[in-house]
């Protein structure tokens, strides 16, 4: 199966709290590896709160065999699983997932006050959550003297090289992200930085943040 060059989740899982005319909602969203993943992730969440009025819930996963779901969870259709799953859909976010659980606050909010609430508390856990990119890249692992290691760290960002962070030991090691294309060149700068003195190690391809700051 082929794999995407790059694609748009989130960074890590959050929860915020939204109050609309007394109704309580709670949206939290979070990356997902897979579908199993997801209805674990749906299922925590109710067991957190048992006591909710409504579990809404929206999840989308990428890839050749692009899966989506949503659910109302009793909500008039279209005022609630529908909208955030838009949240996810609009920005093109996938492998991620967000449920928003209500507690009735005796108010009724009508089709359009359930859409908005449902979608503004949505896009705030969307938020909190931080949505990235992240590249297929072609990884080496460069072992160099501390003392080269801010030179060569700056130059490569400034190449545009996506860094991991820096694992110390005896030495600095350094693993580096680039489009297969760009392999060679990279070689090629890391040795006329180092004087050659760089160890270079191929490692697998791995998704890498393309925003991320070393």
């Amino acid at each position: 199966m082929a794999l995407r060059n790059q694609y748009q989740t989130v960074r890590k899982a959050a929860r915020i709290e939204f109050f609309d005319r007394k109704s309580r909602f709670i949206a939290d969203c979070r990356p997902l590896a897979g579908e199993s993943q997801a209805q674990l992730f749906i299922r925590g969440i109710r067991d957190e709160f048992p006591d909710a009025t409504h579990h809404v819930y929206a999840w989308i996963l990428g890839g050749e065999q692009k899966l989506q779901r949503y659910s109302d969870d009793g909500e008039p259709q279209g005022t609630a699983g529908l909208p955030v799953l838009d949240v996810l859909r609009k920005p093109g976010i996938e492998q991620a997932g967000i449920v928003v659980t209500r507690y009735f606050g005796g108010t009724l909010l009508g089709s359009g006050g359930l859409v908005h609430a449902y979608s503004t508390s949505a896009a705030l856990a969307l938020e909190a959550a931080g949505p990235i990119t992240l590249q297929l890249c072609d990884r080496v692992l460069l072992t160099i003297e501390y003392s080269q290691l801010d030179l060569v760290r700056h130059r490569l960002v400034q190449a545009g090289y996506l860094l991991e962070p820096v694992r110390y030991g005896l030495d600095a090691e350094l693993t580096v992200g680039t489009p297969p294309d760009r392999m060679s060149e990279l070689i090629r700068l890391v040795n006329d930085l180092t004087s050659a003195g760089a160890l270079i190690e191929s490692l697998e391809s791995a998704y890498i943040p393309i925003d991320q700051t070393p």
